[in-house]
């Protein structure tokens, strides 16, 4: 029932515009770092507060319950996809159900291909909580996306996701894709997995990717970061999740000096191959340590292109149902076909 009302709201939400949403919910915002969150954000976010929703550590008594609530609410705040591509799943491992769904856009453009990493904190989320995102990119991307189901934390800890990863990277290049036709990307634990990929391939001397594309992405476990104090809660993802998303991650204590699970501690990326790109938003906790991560590779010598959303928050690609999420999803789009 609670999720029945709150999509019920939700449906009649969306269709506000702003001017009237004003009117019938005032509210006062903070202003921080000299920005206000995005009003239709700002009201959403209040609204599915009073259903008690957020990504927090309180709700995670029940895994399963989580991971299943979890895609059911992402479903019903992306907008839908026109049917403009079909869809082919490829089993990589059937005892651990690793798998790659794989998108075909009806009209392909380039011989370029994406491997997809859904966030999630590696705890939550799948290929289904982030169909919607995959499958307009891959229609205004014009390129087949092959978007992995890994394993999840705390049943796998790292690297397992991280073997699952390496392992549709090595089966995308057995499709005959080389090096240079494969871009990673992925959303916030997914860029995080997509770094610690490239990262992983470095240290091989392994050819690496095209490119890399990292969306509000994962960094350090340290948490150290101004962002994560100014938006340690309200705004849907919190500090206290962060810290146990990366202990449900963590097998040993030794992890967080591994270069492959805190993407700082990564040394001696002169001449880094791949092209990058970070995304992040204003209203996020990760905000900071993706400008850190960029600055990490900016200072020893690599080229990274930038992109920040100032006035929204954690999440945004999957949230699409609010305007200024969909637009800029569209707009991260915009910045990959220049890529």
């Amino acid at each position: 029932m609670r999720y029945f009302l709150i999509n019920l709201l939700l449906s009649i939400f969306y269709v506000l515009p702003s001017w009237f949403l004003k009117i019938i919910w005032p509210l006062r915002r903070k202003k921080i770092r000299g920005e206000f969150l995005d009003y239709q954000s700002a009201v959403f976010i209040k609204i599915i507060g009073v259903f008690g929703y957020k990504i927090d550590t309180e709700n995670f008594s029940d895994i399963e319950r989580t991971r299943s609530n979890f895609s059911r609410l992402k479903i019903k705040i992306s907008e839908d996809t026109p049917k403009k591509f079909r869809t082919k799943n490829h089993v990589l491992n059937h005892a651990e159900n690793v798998f790659i769904r794989e998108y075909i856009p009806n009209k392909i453009t380039s011989e370029k291909s994406m491997l997809y990493f859904h966030g999630g904190g590696y705890v939550l989320g799948s290929v289904d909580t982030h169909h919607n995102f995959v499958s307009l990119m891959c229609i205004e991307l014009g390129i087949k996306i092959y978007s992995l189901e890994y394993r999840l934390a705390p049943e796998n800890k790292f690297p397992i996701a991280l073997n699952d990863a390496f392992e549709a990277y090595q089966w995308l290049k057995n499709k005959d894709y080389s090096e240079q036709q494969i871009m990673l990307c992925g959303d916030s634990a997914g860029g995080h997995l997509a770094a610690s990929l490239t990262n992983y391939l470095d240290s091989k001397q392994m050819k690496l990717p095209y490119s890399q594309i990292l969306i509000y992405p994962m960094v350090s476990p340290s948490l150290e970061f101004e962002s994560m104090e100014l938006f340690k809660e309200d705004f849907l993802l919190t500090k206290a999740s962060m810290a146990w998303f990366w202990e449900q991650l963590k097998a040993q204590e030794n992890n967080d000096q591994d270069p492959k699970f805190d993407l700082l501690k990564q040394r001696n990326v002169t001449d880094f191959q791949t092209k990058t790109s970070i995304i992040t938003a204003g209203f996020d906790p990760l905000c900071d340590e993706g400008n850190d991560y960029a600055n990490h590779l900016i200072s020893q010598g690599n080229e990274v292109f930038q992109l920040h959303f100032q006035e929204l928050f954690h999440g945004f690609v999957t949230f699409t149902k609010i305007k200024a999420a969909r637009d800029a999803a569209l707009g991260i789009i915009e910045e990959i076909k220049k890529i």
